[in-house]
């Protein structure tokens, strides 16, 4: 219905006034706004978002700060009670290692790979940790290496939590790819 030039809407404003309204708001509220819906309808696809952002970068965060202070690194890897060689063969591989499995998290082809990976190393990590605690070589090996002012086996605790993560990651990754395949057969 016209009203002096401008239409009517259902809730008795005019359509030049809602217009108005949605540009007055601020950039972040508009996308706040955006984001939250996203929320609302996909939350599955959402925490897989926001599991795999996270593991990005905690691997390249680690990775990382193992080149930046790589002697302060190397120095701690051959303390560790194995032979040198093979603390100097990990000093170099290690963080490559960790560099590469945050950068699977980059790609959407590549992200399942990242959480098998992600799995696999904290599962070393973490027999590396129980054999630490069980008092293997003799005493426990210096905190130098722990990424996080942790204890030993609070890092035990905080692997597991990772791997739980991954294994959420891979379901929720797989309950999503089945759902948008079903989606396609239907069309």
């Amino acid at each position: 219905m016209a009203l002096g030039g401008r239409y009517l809407q259902h809730d008795g404003g005019t359509a030049a006034d809602t217009v108005q309204n949605v540009g007055s708001r601020s950039w972040f509220g508009r996308k706040l706004t955006g984001v939250l819906s996203y929320i609302r309808k996909h939350p599955q696809e959402f925490v897989l978002q926001v599991l795999t952002f996270t593991l990005l970068c905690q691997w390249i965060y680690v990775g990382s700060k193992k080149v930046f202070t790589y002697a302060e690194f190397r120095a701690s890897m051959i303390k560790q009670p194995f032979a040198n060689g093979y603390g100097i063969m990990l000093s170099y591989i290690l963080p490559a290692v960790q560099l590469a499995t945050g950068t699977l998290f980059i790609f959407e082809g590549t992200k399942r790979l990242g959480f098998w990976f992600t799995i696999i190393l904290m599962f070393v990590f973490s027999s590396y940790v129980i054999l630490a605690l069980r008092d293997t070589w003799g005493s426990i090996p210096c905190d130098c290496v722990l990424e996080f002012p942790i204890s030993w086996k609070a890092h035990l605790w905080v692997n597991g939590l990772i791997s739980i993560a991954c294994i959420a990651g891979l379901l929720l990754d797989r309950k999503i790819r089945i759902s948008h395949q079903r989606k396609l057969m239907t069309k």
